[in-house]
């Protein structure tokens, strides 16, 4: 491998995802609608319902106090806990200590007055949480991570800048690391942002940069193609149909007629994606605010990748000064955020080639 690239459709489940475990499209709505029926009445408030399908994937802590503000005092059916030890119903979380890798764990489970099970699974792991079964496989074959969708459109939803300043500093905010849309930060750039800090912790950890194996691993774990689809899906959906009413379709029949109707705008989903995000229009070549585009993300993954150092670093001391030194640039070379940008835009010229 002479370079990296950025996969944005896949037909392989993601790293660490048994296919065996992978539950298509249709097995996954039939979990969603469920969920959605534990709330009677509230089935088509578009907006709330995608809050609470949501909060099943990403849920406390940064999500709450951050990310999605607007959202934080929504309440999810399930307790999430952070545990030690990992098993087949946790998702791994990102943590450093000491200058060594040491993860937790992320649990979903049932509330001791569950409106349907009372008290009698309280503790217990849920099932849709289970085996990452938020990766689903589309009926086209592709992978697709389908909670990414949830929480794009969620922060969309409750739009906010994300800054660490406290709301009466709000009006310094540009005088610190911010990320303009948090839309863009719960989806891709934070994505992005996360391989390019998983490249600054080799750095620390190894004493040496990461090679070019290294950071491929990296993407691919970090923005692999599922995830990436997901979140170029987010905003075909957020800007085609009302997910922000409070009287509308159900959010599962969102992505059924998204995902199963031959008419619907995912056949033009890269073209729709470019220009949500600012790329403008395509002349065949290049888009028309491509130099644009790259000026002002390079500066936003940048500051994306310095809240990423911040919320992988258990220690305080080392939680301040890593996250700067990534502002203030001084690991440009081993974050490699031009790159990843460079190379994600590639992905997405060579997609838009074949949807003219």
């Amino acid at each position: 491998m002479s370079s990296i690239y950025q996969p944005v459709f896949s037909k392989n489940p993601e790293p660490g995802h048994e296919p065996k475990d992978i539950l298509t499209f249709d097995q996954f709505l039939l979990l969603l609608k469920e969920e959605e029926d534990y709330y009677p009445g509230e089935q088509h408030q578009t907006k709330l319902m995608i809050t609470r399908l949501r909060k099943i994937f990403y849920d406390k802590w940064g999500w709450n106090k951050e990310l999605i503000k607007g959202a934080a005092k929504v309440e999810s059916r399930y307790d999430v806990l952070i545990i030690e030890e990992g098993t087949e119903h946790t998702k791994e979380i990102k943590r450093f200590k000491n200058f060594a890798y040491s993860p937790k764990h992320r649990s979903v489970v049932y509330k001791n007055n569950d409106k349907v099970y009372g008290d009698t699974r309280a503790g217990q792991p849920t099932f849709i949480y289970s085996h990452d079964h938020q990766e689903v496989v589309l009926p086209d074959g592709n992978y697709c991570d389908i909670a990414h969708i949830l929480a794009g459109i969620d922060a969309a939803n409750h739009r906010q800048i994300v800054t660490p300043l406290p709301d009466f500093l709000r009006f310094l905010q540009f005088m610190a690391p911010y990320v303009g849309f948090n839309m863009d930060m719960a989806t891709w750039l934070g994505d992005i942002g996360s391989a390019s800090g998983d490249f600054f912790f080799y750095k620390l950890l190894h004493g040496i940069p990461a090679d070019i194996k290294e950071q491929q691993n990296y993407i691919e774990i970090n923005a692999p193609g599922s995830d990436m689809l997901g979140n170029i899906d987010t905003y075909v959906i957020n800007s085609s149909y009302d997910v922000r009413t409070n009287n509308g379709m159900r959010f599962t029949e969102i992505l059924e007629d998204y995902y199963k109707n031959d008419q619907s705008p995912r056949k033009s989903r890269i073209t729709i994606f470019c220009k949500e995000v600012g790329l403008g229009s395509w002349n065949g070549t290049s888009f028309s605010e491509e130099e644009k585009w790259i000026k002002y993300y390079q500066k936003q993954l940048r500051n994306e990748t310095s809240f990423q150092v911040f919320s992988v670093t258990d220690e305080k001391i080392h939680s301040v000064w890593m996250p700067l030194v990534v502002w203030f640039g001084f690991y440009k070379d081993i974050l490699k955020g031009d790159e990843l940008l460079k190379i994600f835009l590639e992905a997405l010229k060579t997609e838009i080639k074949k949807e003219m």
